[in-house]
Parts: C-alpha cells; sequence; structure tokens
C-alpha cells in the first residue's frame, strides 16, 4: 500500500508527477474520479499520508470537501489546477486547503510538495530504496521486509538505515557481507 493517493478528474494532468513520482523511486495509487478516491480512502486512511487532486471545475467542489472532511485530519491535500480564471484558488483559499499549485507552471513546485510533505512525516526513503534494502537483506534473514518496515522510520539516512539494519542480523561476518553489498 503506497502513501501517495493521486486524484486526477481529467486524466493526463497529474500523468507528469506521476511520472516524476515512479522515476524518484516512489510508490503512489492513481484514481480518475472522485467516487473512486474516496472509496479507496475508506478503505485504506491510515496508509495514506498526502491526497493530490486535480480540481478543474466548481463541479468537483461538493467532492473536494467530502475528501477534505475525511481526510483533514489525517493527511494533507494538495489541488493541482489549470485555474484559467481564478475562481478555484480562491475557493481553495476559502476552504483553508494550504497547498494550491497551477497546472502547467507549477509542477516542479508540486514534486517538490510532495517530496517535502513525505520528509515532514518522517519518510526520508522511497519504496525503491527500501525494496532494494529487503532484498538484499532476505538474503541473510527471513523477516527482511518486517525489519526494513520497522527500522525505516527510526532513521534518518540511507547509512543510518543500513547499519541499522546489519546489527540484526546474526554474526559479524553477514553484517559486514551485507554492508559490502549494500554500500557498492
Amino acid at each position: 500500500m503506497s502513501t501517495i493517493l493521486l486524484v486526477d478528474d481529467n486524466t493526463h494532468i497529474l500523468a507528469g508527477t506521476a511520472k516524476h513520482l515512479e522515476q524518484s523511486g516512489y510508490k503512489y495509487d492513481y484514481v480518475d474520479d472522485y467516487k473512486t478516491a474516496l472509496n479507496f480512502l475508506r478503505l485504506s486512511r491510515p496508509s495514506v499520508q498526502i491526497v493530490v487532486v486535480t480540481l478543474n471545475n466548481s463541479l468537483g467542489y461538493p467532492m473536494m470537501r467530502k475528501l477534505q472532511a475525511l481526510m483533514s485530519d489525517r493527511a494533507p491535500i494538495i489541488v493541482y489546477s489549470e485555474d484559467n480564471d481564478g475562481s478555484i484558488s480562491k475557493w481553495i483559499t476559502k476552504h483553508n486547503i494550504p497547498h494550491f499549485f497551477r497546472h502547467d507552471t507549477e509542477e516542479l513546485q508540486l514534486f517538490n510538495r510532495i517530496k517535502r510533505t513525505l520528509f515532514s512525516r518522517g519518510q526520508f526513503f522511497t519504496h525503491q530504496q527500501l525494496s532494494g534494502l529487503a532484498k538484499v537483506l532476505s538474503k541473510y534473514t527471513d523477516q527482511a521486509e518486517s525489519l526494513v518496515k520497522s527500522t525505516a522510520p527510526h532513521s534518518k539516512s540511507i547509512q543510518e538505515l543500513q547499519h541499522k539494519l546489519a546489527r540484526k542480523l546474526e554474526g559479524i561476518e553477514n553484517q559486514r557481507r551485507f554492508l559490502a553489498e549494500v554500500q557498492r
């Protein structure tokens, strides 16, 4: 289960952001309508840390209110919109949604906001990094995935995480081989 939910009511608006996330090793879920997003959030609410939503006209306002009510205590909502006439940004401000970015002109800022939000919530590693560590660690222990999941939230750098995982292995030789392999 990923920590990022992309809700794209007009397909392809978040496609560039999704591509950046994927290339950077982040895992995300992508839905193309609000009803699916609400159902998804009801089922996996505890794991979602960020919700990125495209909002293109006032027809999406009622669903945005529902998303905000469901997730306001759990995860920040980031809105990404074309906002040609400025009405959407005014609505966003009025409803105290703190993060708003304009489509085509602020895509990089949107991606950076997602990364900063994850870092501020203690997620310092991408899904790709954690999967790679678990794969190498599985050569030395059967509990590789659970060790990585339990140790990662308490580590602030990849080197710190590698050393903590190595210390959990039995035998100095296994620890050395593991560190040599992951630090190549």
